[in-house]
């Protein structure tokens, strides 16, 4: 065995100590802070309605805590013009900055040809939240809100509360991917559940005004009977339904989905039973942190289903809970702690990079998302280091 002091052996110890401590987190060259500024573009289809604007407010607030000094945040809107949102997708490539491009919404019919120029043109990432269709290619990340798990959760309330054999009431929109997937499990619980549809207002979203809406249901309600519960599964759908139903027969429950402070004011003051999604605000820093890990090459997972949690009117109410900072407070699974996050990003929501466990009231059980990459985290990193670090001393000592 060779002779070795002390001091030569503390030294070796501290170089592996320091060089596990030093890849214990790199952030990507996209992400240093170099001038000009890396930017990420959001094409959106639609900007109407809460959930959007706290959606694009989570997105604005995780941008600025990507990196060492954050990201540039472009929006657009294309006020439902297919057309439009293929263009601004091109319109956004051409920026020298771009790194990232997120659309929200949109389809495989209208988007693709866009998504694929710029995928076989450039290095920057494009991932889609609630794109309908297949991916346009093996290079675009597809995400979406689990919308099955969504319509299951508040439609299983339903059944534990309304029962079997029912008239029931239907509000909806089947112009939208989410939407489309929550009717098919709607379609699926009346079969299961007897429950007879004595009227569906449909293409929701076309009608000019809210107002407008609320009156096509209201006559629907008052051109029916015995109604026991209506579904209008998107939260603008829920709130006007609502409307509808305090100015003809208040006594029609409705169950809906999605969640934000309105929400939460016309719940607590309705017949507005049951509800399931995320916190929107979350949900955009979740879309922002996954843009910046596919530009980084970081996320190796090509789908990734966003966990929602079913809330119910009685926890609301038993919770004393008004808005959504109270809600995550006595959820915190709402805030998607650690969800789809990395060591060189500051997650708005908290936590460390790992899947969050997704617990709902009264014991249910929302899904836990699909993990976003298999990396090993910084902790991990830093222990096979330093362990092997031992080795090679051990093994020197012994030759």
């Amino acid at each position: 065995m060779k002779s070795i002091s002390f001091s030569t052996l503390y030294c070796m110890a501290s170089i592996t100590a320091t060089f596990a401590n030093e890849i214990e987190c790199t952030t990507p060259s996209k992400f240093t802070g170099s001038s000009p500024k890396s930017t990420i573009y959001v094409i959106m289809h639609l900007q109407t309605g809460d959930f959007f604007t706290q959606l694009m407010d989570g997105m604005k607030q995780q941008a600025a805590l990507v990196g060492e000094s954050g990201v540039n945040m472009k929006i657009m809107s294309a006020d439902n013009n297919d057309t439009k949102q293929a263009e601004d997708i091109l319109m956004a490539a051409q920026d020298e900055t771009t790194v990232g491009i997120l659309t929200v919404d949109g389809s495989i019919d209208t988007l693709c040809e866009s998504i694929n120029t710029v995928l076989n043109t450039s290095d920057i990432a494009v991932v889609s939240f609630d794109f309908e269709g297949g991916a346009c290619s093996n290079r675009q990340v597809l995400t979406s809100q689990m919308d099955d798990d969504i319509a299951r959760l508040v439609l299983d309330s339903a059944v534990s509360i309304e029962g079997d054999g029912i008239n029931v009431g239907y509000v909806n929109d089947l112009n939208f991917a989410p939407l489309l997937k929550r009717n098919d499990v709607w379609e699926e619980f009346k079969v299961a559940h007897n429950w007879n549809q004595v009227f569906f207002v449909q293409n929701a979203s076309e009608f000019p005004t809210q107002g407008d809406l609320q009156s096509a249901i209201s006559n629907a309600i008052e051109g029916t009977q015995n109604v026991s519960f209506i579904y209008a599964p998107w939260d603008y759908l829920s709130v006007t339904t609502v409307s509808a139903v305090k100015e003809t027969v208040d006594t029609i429950d409705v169950y809906g989905a999605d969640i934000n402070d309105q929400d939460i004011a016309v719940m607590r003051s309705s017949t507005w039973r049951a509800t399931a999604g995320g916190d929107p605000m979350y949900i955009g820093g979740a879309l922002t942190r996954m843009v910046a890990k596919a530009a980084a090459k970081e996320l190796l997972e090509k789908e990734i289903g966003i966990p929602s949690i079913l809330i119910t009117q009685d926890f609301l109410l038993e919770n004393n809970v008004t808005n959504l900072i109270e809600l995550a407070e006595a959820l915190p699974a709402m805030a998607l702690p650690g969800f789809v996050s990395a060591c060189w990003i500051k997650s708005i929501g908290g936590g460390e990079e790992e899947s969050p466990v997704t617990e709902a009231p009264n014991n249910e059980i929302a899904p836990v998302p699909t993990p976003a990459t298999e990396r090993p985290s910084s902790a991990n990193m830093l222990g096979l280091t330093v362990h092997v670090g031992v080795i090679l001393i051990v093994s020197f000592l012994l030759t």
